[in-house]
């Protein structure tokens, strides 16, 4: 792997004259939780049900390899539509790729002024309900931005940022590390 490893969630990060590198890694300890305890389950019951009970242990490791899948589809669709990689002056957010120097510089730096997800939570709670009407009414006059990378929504358990184009469209990118993110991106469009 390129770079040495930075702060945050696994996150590699380097700068090498004008190349900025930069990798976010996502946890996998859910992952490996679920499919260890499936494994333990499959294997006790190999040893209670084998040899005589085959079919049965067959559809319990039917079963148990159905629920790994369903325990298991964010944490996949997190790595197929919301990997982070940026090198070479390329931002690629799961399967889309962009050119860092697309990206407005102005709205990188607005992109730290951004409030996380609790800030925002708590910001609408503190409003009188005339406030959220009116917040209401001016975001659904504004276009919502696109997802990068795809994908119905930002998953849960991620941040969010969001940036434009130098053509004035705005992009959500959803990411584990906000700050290391926009550092990078900063280093990245400066030079």
């Amino acid at each position: 792997m390129e770079g040495t490893e930075g702060s945050g969630a696994g996150a590699a990060t380097a700068s090498y004259g004008r190349a900025v590198v930069y990798r976010e890694k996502l946890p996998r300890r859910w992952t490996v939780v679920t499919v260890a305890v499936l494994a333990v389950w499959v294997a006790y019951q190999g040893s209670v049900l084998l040899p005589e009970d085959s079919t049965v242990w067959f559809v319990i490791l039917g079963f148990s390899v159905f629920f790994a899948l369903v325990f298991n589809a964010v944490p996949f669709s997190k790595r197929i539509y919301h990997r982070i990689r940026l090198s070479d002056g390329q931002l690629t957010v799961g399967r889309e790729t962009i050119a860092v120097d697309s990206l407005a510089v102005e709205s990188v730096r607005e992109a730290r002024e951004q409030p996380t997800d609790a800030e925002f939570a708590s910001s609408l709670a503190s409003r009188s309900r005339e406030e959220l009407a009116e917040l209401r009414r001016a975001s659904s006059a504004t276009a919502s931005p696109r997802l990068l990378g795809g994908g119905w929504s930002v998953p849960m358990g991620m941040d969010q940022i969001v940036v434009e184009t130098v053509r004035g469209e705005s992009l959500l990118i959803a990411t584990h590390d906000r700050e290391a993110l926009l550092d990078a991106l900063t280093r990245a469009r400066r030079s």
